[in-house]
């Protein structure tokens, strides 16, 4: 994690639950409309819309200084954002609204990069993206097992602090994700160094999952040679893909037992 992520590590993730961190997600869903009171849907739509400048702004750089420029000051505003409404959702949507919206979100951004991505993107872009969803959807259905179990208040330390992690991680993965999808929603290009910035932030999801298991951990132990691999910036691409396939391996180990 770099320099500046490591100082938002210490600001994202507060005191906000682990298991919540999340839940901004069924705001993107397109059913929101229908499952959420109308207020609270009113929100959602006023604080997406919001969103989306931020993302606009970064996907119309053209160089990496550009993209690095533009980043530091949408990236913390986004996060911000990002966690505020997941606490206003949990305070006014049902938690079982909240998880049905997550899962239907994280469905219509794997069609949309099937769909789409191959043209856009290429081969590459499009399986780098296809694979960050598919460990959304496992970091999902991690943080789900986590709200079912409470931690020991003498793990709270810990707890906080993996929560302070998997937050950075996975909001700076959303990040790119997003940037990614309105791309593709707008037909608008990516300059190649714009681009090489957003797929090292998509790698984020691999240690956003990784945190995400510590802190299942906390709450029912498992075996650390089952904790996944945590990939830092210093690494090039050659061992981000491992990485990535390594990754692969462990989740289809997982879901075969």
């Amino acid at each position: 994690m770099n320099e500046a992520l490591a100082m938002e590590a210490g600001l994202l993730g507060g005191n906000a639950p682990l298991e919540g961190a999340l839940a901004f997600l069924a705001s993107r869903s397109k059913k929101s409309a229908r499952q959420v009171p109308a207020p609270a849907h009113e929100v959602f739509k006023g604080i997406v819309d919001a969103t989306e400048q931020m993302l606009l702004s970064v996907i119309e750089t053209r160089t990496s200084a550009e993209f690095n420029q533009v980043f530091e000051v949408a990236w913390p505003r986004y996060a911000s954002v990002a966690i505020a409404l997941s606490s206003f959702a949990h305070s006014l949507v049902p938690a079982d609204v909240i998880n049905r919206l997550t899962r239907e979100s994280i469905c219509e951004v794997e069609a949309d990069i099937r769909e789409k991505a191959l043209t856009a993107f290429g081969a590459s872009i499009r399986d780098q993206l296809l694979f960050t969803v598919w460990t959304l959807r496992k970091v999902s259905d991690v943080l789900t097992q986590i709200s079912a179990v409470k931690a020991d208040p003498s793990k709270r330390k810990e707890d906080l602090e993996y929560c302070s992690h998997f937050t950075t991680y996975a909001l700076r993965a959303q990040f790119s994700l997003e940037c990614l999808q309105m791309s593709l929603r707008l037909n608008r290009p990516i300059y190649p160094e714009v681009m090489d910035g957003l797929q090292d932030g998509l790698r984020s999801m691999v240690n956003a999952y990784a945190w995400a298991r510590k802190g299942l951990a906390l709450r029912v132990p498992e075996d650390d040679s089952t904790m996944p691999i945590m990939v830092s910036d210093e690494e090039d691409d050659d061992l981000a893909r491992s990485s990535m396939q390594d990754m692969a391996l462990l989740l289809d180990a997982e879901e075969n037992q």
